[in-house]
């Protein structure tokens, strides 16, 4: 029989994992570290430095953006989240590099870092989804050359056609094989310089949607390969899908702050390994299209305020 003081010992580790894991991913070790991060267009941000924290000793700003964290490349809030978990349970310094405005600066927290604990400010506000919002504020962009009119004709058209309306697009194949063409096309109009930037940042940002729809479409058609559904069978909006905490999955659900709707479950740990998240891959799907057009829709109208 197990001693009872062990197994009181190892439900305590497994409830503070727990409890660990239900703080945000971008503020993970914000207790000890008194750093917030928040997942931005152009990567992973400071959000906060909490006053008198490691972080703030350290020298690190709000508004660096984050390149490195120990060894890892961090892409999403997640990955940071693991890089100071190792690093807390190591008793390890955490090695930062930065870039701001004047370059790219290297600075560290000690491991007494893990030691200390610190009174956080308040959360940063809640992520935001990519959106071409603040683009099309500004004033209509310059005219657009002659030779780029066709092709942004072409690409407003082959966008809406990749995920209509009224009507669900036949094969996963062949809306990656579309989607992989607008890419190419949208950067050929930015190497050509035949569209301002800011039209080119527009198609690209609306083009993270349809990217985020293929990943959940391809998990969909995942797993119907594990349960061997006939293709002919459609698949149902309320079709639950497992995802993992470093899946492409739970990247996407975290860029896309309304696709919490989507999801059941959240991944969870457990006394060994991991628990898995549910998410509703076609819901979210469905929901990424909807919010795509719309981005699409505000960007076109903003074009046609240039007159082209």
């Amino acid at each position: 029989m197990a001693d009872p003081r062990t197994v009181r010992l190892v439900l305590a580790a497994a409830l503070a994992a727990r409890a660990a894991w239900g703080a945000s991913p971008c503020e993970e070790g914000r207790a000890q570290t008194g750093l917030a991060l928040a997942a931005r267009e152009g990567g992973l941000e400071i959000a906060a430095v909490d006053a008198g924290s490691a972080a703030a000793e350290s020298g690190l700003h709000a508004g660096d953006t984050l390149v490195q964290v120990n060894a890892a490349l961090p892409r999403s809030c997640a990955d940071y989240a693991r890089a100071v978990r190792d690093a807390r349970e190591g008793k390890k310094a955490l090695l930062l590099l930065v870039r701001r405005s004047t370059g790219t600066v290297p600075l560290a927290l000690g491991p007494a870092t893990w030691e200390r604990a610190v009174a956080t400010a308040p959360p940063p506000p809640p992520p935001e989804a990519p959106s071409v919002r603040a683009l099309v504020a500004t004033p209509a962009p310059a005219p657009v050359a002659p030779e780029a009119h066709a092709s942004l004709d072409e690409l407003e058209g082959e966008l809406r056609a990749l995920a209509p309306a009224d009507r669900t697009p036949g094969q996963l194949a062949d809306y990656s094989h579309r989607l992989l063409r607008l890419h190419r096309q949208v950067e050929a109009l930015a190497a050509r310089h035949v569209a301002g930037a800011g039209v080119v940042d527009g198609l690209r940002t609306v083009l993270r949607y349809f990217d985020a729809a293929e990943v959940a479409w391809a998990a969909d058609e995942s797993l119907r390969e594990r349960e061997r559904r006939p293709r002919h069978v459609p698949s149902s909006e309320a079709e639950p899908a497992p995802f993992f905490a470093d899946s492409e999955a739970a990247a996407t659900i975290e860029e896309f702050p309304f696709l919490r709707d989507a999801v059941s479950r959240d991944p969870r740990p457990g006394l060994i390994g991991e628990s898995s998240g549910l998410w509703r891959p076609l819901q979210a799907r469905a929901l990424l299209w909807a919010h795509g057009r719309e981005e699409l829709e505000r960007l076109t109208s903003w074009l046609g305020r240039a007159g082209r």
